[in-house]
């Protein structure tokens, strides 16, 4: 009889988390599979699971048929096989198709960092291979979160034979766009020799699923530092509205940009918080973002004809790309809806009749409303709120003998906020930039969020026009470097940040420019090495300006929970809360130095319970309001329990 021959038509990859290694050894194929090449080694990292799609050409046997193969992985850097694995593959009867799934746990395989593995596919019935494919492994341990990869400069749609980019163009069906990132590598002397592979997605109207795309950084200017992604793409003509383009590396959101293939044309391209990823993709959050940033944000103004863009100056803040959206989930949860800073939505008309109406009162006005608005809404912060309650009374006092003609003593500005992340650093700082306005100390009190990767320039030395950029553009406003520590390497005399440093201290010696304020922000030691070691901005930062934010306790992570929940409409059953009470327990007895306090809550709840809550709720014949808002225990994910439980205590007294 006549040896059929074996083909694989497909091989599709997912990355095994411990969890679904535990949950999932009996049902893999229900996992996520896709096209990736590239994996990331990280705390929950257990393996990697491989889908093989087989043609069995057409010699069928009328009772189906059994072929057996056998699956090596190969450490290409080493040159050596690491394992083999014989599986049977069974064909139905009729059918030339076969699926056979696999998994290779790190316990068994040992992936490291760095090293290329092939994947070789063996038919055992003649001895051949049949198909291969490479993998690397990249490990966070040695190179950082990946969302710290890639810089991100700009992006928008190139369209067929033309070379500049859009953020609009007018309709032109059946051609396609080039769907275009541009960006910096930031890996330094760590670079590894095959960057990562980005993943972009393209959402649309009246599309389940967005397209998905795994492309390889293509460098275009190696002195430069500037690489791009680029992907086709033909507009579906059906569904008009506003795409949107989310880029993302090892699963993680680093950017996005939304754009219309249906017109106005608009050149340019997206940058800052144009490029920021969204935080749900909805068709009518797309719509919405589209029209805020053409029609309504005056950092961009569209020309009929494509000319120029104009860049306005008068932006509420530019945080550029340093976790915007938590910042903004940690805005909607920690605050309730009666605090929204104040005026922050009136139109400037508004807000020059304000002052106005403020001036006429007098000194009644600050006691009908607060300068400092919603402090008291903060969960927990509690040494926080009582400075800021002291620093508040001292703005008041300021304004009032001004406003009676006599002289004000100068505010020390420039502070220090000391804390692990997640504790409301940056929500306090807005909270300050609004009440430094309204006071007439700041002229904008918008927030500037920059850290190390942002401020380091292209080439050594460089890094001074960074951060006179960052400077200026926080000009009114509150410049805020978070981790800010890291531009302190004092066992590296070449390290670029000492530039940095220079720089900030040069500007905050400038008494002639006060319509400003730095913020560091960071963990508590090494921002006080930091401290220590730099003159200048203890002489710049008094003790009375220096910020201790401690972690959330257990009682405040789950009050922290319930608001969040309440914000949505969702409800906790007794079991439910019982449940989540117990795994916020636990998770803050063993908690680490990089615990996440309320952006752990908020990612577990976004993540894991109302994912759970949605397959339960789903599988039902019909779903009421109160199933739709009703968490259970079931819903709640069961306490993890970790290796390490050492944490680093909280404490720096200015």
């Amino acid at each position: 009889m006549k040896k059929s021959l074996l083909h694989v038509n497909d091989m599709l990859f997912c990355s095994l988390t411990k969890e679904e290694a535990q949950k999932n050894s009996k049902k893999i194929e229900r996992l996520g599979f896709d096209r990736r090449n590239d994996f990331l080694i990280d705390g929950e990292f257990a393996g990697i699971a491989v889908r093989i799609e087989l043609f069995n050409t057409p010699y069928d046997s009328p009772k189906g048929r059994r072929r057996k193969v056998a699956l090596s992985i190969v450490d290409m850097t080493e040159r050596e096989e690491i394992v083999q694995k014989q599986i049977t593959v069974n064909f139905r009867k009729g059918s030339c198709n076969g699926t056979s799934y696999q998994a290779f746990m790190h316990e068994e395989i040992g992936f490291r960092s760095g090293h290329t593995y092939k994947l070789v596919v063996k038919d055992l019935a003649l001895s051949t291979n049949i198909s291969w494919k490479n993998l690397h492994i990249f490990g966070q341990k040695e190179l950082g979160h990946p969302t710290k990869w890639y810089d991100i400069d700009f992006g928008g749609i190139v369209p067929e034979c033309i070379n500049n980019i859009y953020r609009s163009v007018l309709p032109d069906y059946g051609h396609y766009v080039n769907v275009r990132f541009h960006f910096a590598q930031n890996f330094g002397e760590n670079l590894p020799e095959i960057l990562p592979e980005l993943e972009m997605r393209i959402h649309y109207p009246g599309a389940k699923e967005p397209l998905v795309y795994f492309n390889e950084p293509r460098c275009v200017d190696l002195e430069s530092n500037l690489y791009i992604v680029n992907e086709e793409f033909i507009p579906v003509k059906e569904e008009p509205g506003a795409y949107y383009v989310e880029l993302l590396c090892m699963q993680y959101p680093i950017a996005g940009f939304v754009f219309r293939a249906d017109g106005p044309e608009v050149a340019g391209d997206w940058f800052d918080e144009g490029i920021l990823p969204m935080l749900e993709y909805t068709p009518e959050n797309a719509d919405r973002r589209f029209n805020r940033l053409i029609y309504k944000n005056s950092r961009f103004e569209v020309e009929d004809k494509g000319g120029k863009e104009a860049h306005g100056k008068d932006k509420e803040s530019d945080s550029l790309k340093t976790d915007e959206d938590f910042e903004k989930a940690l805005d909607a949860f920690i605050q309730t809806e009666e605090f929204k800073f104040g005026d922050e939505k009136k139109t400037d008309v508004d807000k020059a009749s304000d002052d106005v109406k403020e001036s006429d009162n007098g000194g009644d006005q600050h006691q009908e409303r607060p300068l400092l608005v919603g402090l008291d809404r903060l969960t927990g912060l509690k040494s926080v709120k009582e400075k800021l309650s002291v620093y508040e009374k001292i703005v008041v006092f300021n304004r009032l003998r001004l406003e009676k003609g006599l002289p004000a003593n100068s505010l020390p500005l420039h502070s220090m906020f000391l804390g692990s992340p997640g504790t409301g650093k940056t929500t306090v700082a807005k909270m300050i930039g609004v009440m430094l306005r309204r006071a007439g100390i700041l002229s904008k009190g918008h927030v500037v969020v920059r850290e190390r990767a942002t401020l380091l320039g292209q080439n050594y030395n460089s890094e001074s026009e960074k951060t006179l950029d960052a400077i200026e553009k926080a000009k009114g406003g509150i410049l805020l470097i978070d981790e800010a520590y890291q531009l302190y390497q004092p066992g590296d005399p070449k390290d670029p940040g000492k530039f940095v440093i220079e720089t900030l201290l040069t500007a905050l010696s400038d008494e002639t420019e006060r319509d400003w304020m730095l913020v560091l922000a960071g963990y508590p030691d090494e921002m006080k090495r930091m401290f220590e070691m730099n003159p200048g901005f203890k002489s710049r930062i008094p003790d009375s300006n220096i910020y201790r934010f401690d972690d959330f306790t257990e009682d405040e992570l789950m009050e922290i929970a319930e608001n969040y929940l309440s914000k949505y409409q969702f409800t906790l059953t007794p079991e439910a809360h019982s449940a989540l009470s117990l795994r916020l327990r636990s998770d803050y007895s063993q908690r680490e130095r990089n615990f996440g306090n309320a952006r752990h809550v908020i990612n577990m709840i976004q993540t894991e319970i109302i994912p759970a809550m949605a397959v339960r709720v789903a599988a039902m014949e019909t779903a009421t309001r109160i199933s739709l808002c009703e968490i259970l225990a079931e819903d709640i994910p069961t306490p993890a329990f970790h290796k390490s439980t050492w944490r680093q205590q909280i404490g720096f007294a200015g």
